[in-house]
């Protein structure tokens, strides 16, 4: 079988509730990754094959996409925290069978940021996980307060500069350049967290140690191995393999340790032989159960950037947001193997691997050295800087969008 290559990776800051990413279509967010991986890969549009979208819960916005032949038919993924991974899993399969040899994975989520309405099903199977496991408040406060700080962090030492693409949106008079996550918290601690009140009495669940639904955009391109030489294509990772699995019974709630366990069974490896584990923060009581089920704890590999509660959670983009930060992580570390997991509920998740590339040079021009942006507030100065002509265009003015073939 073929192995597939992933292509410049990249995604749009996070946009929180009450910060100006959120005034952004999904068509300008997903459009603006797009021209991002083609510009960054140098490739001709034109020989992209397919596209597997995880789009989010509205259509995006119907038109021909003027970037991307009419032959190019363009599939959506639903697997819901899960859809954006199983885009790139698709495109993935896609290439390894032959069935084409370039192909883009996408995922965005827009529209109004903040919490989604509270599942009260998820919020009482994360608090049977607290109970199971004996997770204290105290510790699902730390590990989201210790999420904010990988965050900052990760932007003070300039680690998501070759990776986020920035946003150019016009506010009243102005233009902004959104370049940065909008909601980590600078000020998070273990004790403001704790002065949240839980969702349940005496519980652990809180709006601090849970993720928030945000807007965003993530792609890259999925390319045969041996077109890379051709095309002039520099891979930064490869695809190495995926699970999804569930289980029933009293033993259920850990999502994804099954899919885990099923994945890293099948490939031959143990968590010791991974270099990087990106686990999906949706509660934080998901992860320490995760840890605990695995009775590993190596803050070392686990979520060096911090996640969702940090990151957001940009839905249809979370599983390629995620692999993103991942692999050009892996670049810089110098690391070989990372493992992404995502719980897609108390009983069943998903999970995937990738191999570094290691030959992998980013752009100098894309790496951010500078100390981490400001954010962008309004009536504030901000620089404004357009980022080139953009290739998907539709025939209604929107930078990107989908014809009837493409629309879910």
């Amino acid at each position: 079988m073929r192995r597939a290559a992933i292509v410049a990776p990249c995604r749009t800051p996070g946009g929180a509730e009450g910060g100006l990413l959120g005034q952004a279509t999904p068509e300008r967010l997903l459009s603006a990754v797009l021209d991002a991986v083609v510009d960054r890969s140098g490739i001709d549009a034109g020989l992209i094959e397919d596209m597997a979208l995880a789009q989010p819960s509205q259509p995006l916005a119907a038109g021909v996409i003027d970037g991307v032949p009419a032959t190019v038919a363009g599939l959506d993924s639903g697997r819901r925290r899960a859809s954006g991974l199983q885009a790139l899993i698709t495109a993935a399969m896609t290439v390894q069978t032959g069935a084409a040899d370039v192909v883009l994975a996408g995922g965005v989520e827009g529209g109004a940021a903040g919490p989604d309405p509270i599942d009260e099903g998820a919020v009482r199977d994360a608090e049977e996980l607290a109970q199971r496991y004996a997770i204290r408040r105290t510790a699902a406060d730390a590990f989201a307060a210790q999420s904010h700080r990988k965050a900052a962090d990760a932007w003070q030492r300039g680690s998501f500069g070759d990776e986020v693409v920035p946003i150019d949106l016009p506010y009243q008079r102005d233009s902004y350049l959104i370049a940065r996550d909008e909601g980590v918290r600078l000020d998070a601690s273990a004790e403001r967290l704790a002065e949240l009140r839980p969702f349940v009495a005496n519980g652990v669940v809180t709006t601090g140690n849970m993720s928030n639904r945000n807007v965003g955009a993530s792609a890259c391109l999925v390319v045969a191995e041996e077109m890379l030489d051709e095309l002039g294509l520099i891979p930064m990772a490869y695809f190495a393999g995926w699970a999804a699995a569930g289980r029933d019974g009293p033993d259920a709630g850990s999502g994804a340790a099954p899919a885990v366990a099923k994945l890293l069974n099948k490939i031959g490896i143990t968590l010791d032989d991974l270099d990087l584990v990106e686990i999906n923060e949706g509660f934080a009581v998901e992860v320490l159960a995760l840890l605990a089920e695995w009775d590993w704890d190596n803050a070392g590999r686990l979520n060096v950037n911090g996640s969702a509660i940090s990151l957001g959670d940009p839905g249809g983009a979370a599983g390629l947001r995620i692999m993103t930060t991942m692999v050009h992580q892996l670049y810089r570390s110098g690391g070989s193997l990372g493992l992404e997991a995502i719980s897609m509920g108390p009983d069943h998740g998903i999970a995937a691997l990738f191999e570094s590339a290691g030959s992998f040079r980013p752009d100098p021009r894309l790496v951010e050295t500078a100390p981490m942006p400001r954010p962008v507030i309004p009536n504030s100065p901000a620089p404004s800087r357009r980022l080139g002509p953009a290739r998907f265009r539709t025939t209604s003015g929107s930078r990107y969008g989908l014809t009837g073939r493409h629309r879910r």
